[in-house]
């Protein structure tokens, strides 16, 4: 279910600290028709050129700016993913993208109680740094 808006159209972008790149961000879009509080998504799944990013690897930002590892945000009840309102998912990985073309692939999950396997999209973009 909207799985071609999925991946916002910016792509990615380096992060840096201190002058000094600690990864990179991309903006996803709910593969669901309404939003949701953070502890029903699943998963989310990515890999960039061809590999995959390990979970504790990856945070989202609620809206507020706050920030939530991966791993926790099943616990994360207060902050919703709002339909058509980008996530932003920060990778850290020392020195962020390198310059070039490279290739995003995301798969979230979405947990709802009358789908027994969730609302999963796989959808994949190109783009340049």
């Amino acid at each position: 279910m909207n799985d071609k808006y999925v991946i916002a159209s910016d792509g990615c972008e380096n992060v840096c600290e201190d002058g000094k790149a600690i990864g990179y961000e991309c903006r996803l879009r709910i593969p669901y028709y309404q939003g949701v509080p953070l502890s029903q998504v699943k998963y989310i799944r990515l890999w960039m050129d061809g590999e995959e990013v390990p979970a504790e690897d990856i945070s989202v930002f609620a809206a507020s700016g706050e920030e939530f590892r991966l791993p926790e945000i099943l616990t994360v009840t207060f902050y919703y993913w709002e339909y058509m309102e980008p996530l932003r998912v920060r990778v850290y990985k020392d020195g962020g993208l390198s310059a070039g073309r490279h290739t995003l692939r995301v798969k979230p999950s979405i947990d709802v109680i009358y789908a027994p396997d969730g609302f999963v999209a796989d959808v994949s973009r190109e783009f340049t740094v």
